[in-house]
């Protein structure tokens, strides 16, 4: 298969990658996919005032995966968490230049996305309900 130079790069050379520590009060981790399906990815998030202040990745898979996975986790950082992921699936399949037959590593890099903002979202309306609370997301 052709990768395109960026998919290279990040392959060969990952940013943002490696867990960040689950005891911070605002980090918040999603996951998605299988190493037995071929594709795995696990995001973790740190949300202050709504806001992306650093993202991380642990990623299984072919190099389209980890690449989409090191690209996310770079440019998270300084965004909105209502509005994390503006360029869509669409948007970083042309970025990374993915063949469409690839498209499906795309969305569980967007299944991890979703899920760790979903934990952010369970967190946050817990905290407005009923004051701070000690469950993990």
């Amino acid at each position: 298969m052709d990768y395109s130079p960026l998919v290279r790069e990040l392959f060969w050379h990952p940013q943002a990658s490696g867990p960040l520590p689950d005891e911070a009060p605002s980090v918040y981790r999603g996951e998605a996919g299988t190493a037995a399906s071929g594709a795995w990815v696990r995001l973790h998030l740190r949300i202050d005032a709504g806001r992306v202040t650093d993202a991380r990745f642990q990623a299984y898979g072919c190099p389209h995966t980890l690449a989409a996975a090191s690209w996310l986790a770079q440019h998270l950082p300084g965004r909105s968490a209502d509005r994390a992921f503006p360029e869509g699936i669409s948007g970083l399949a042309r970025v990374l230049e993915l063949p469409e037959a690839k498209l499906g590593r795309l969305l569980i890099v967007e299944d991890a996305l979703n899920d760790a903002l979903r934990h952010w979202r369970e967190r946050r309306v817990e905290f407005t309900a009923s004051g701070p609370t000690s469950t993990r997301g």
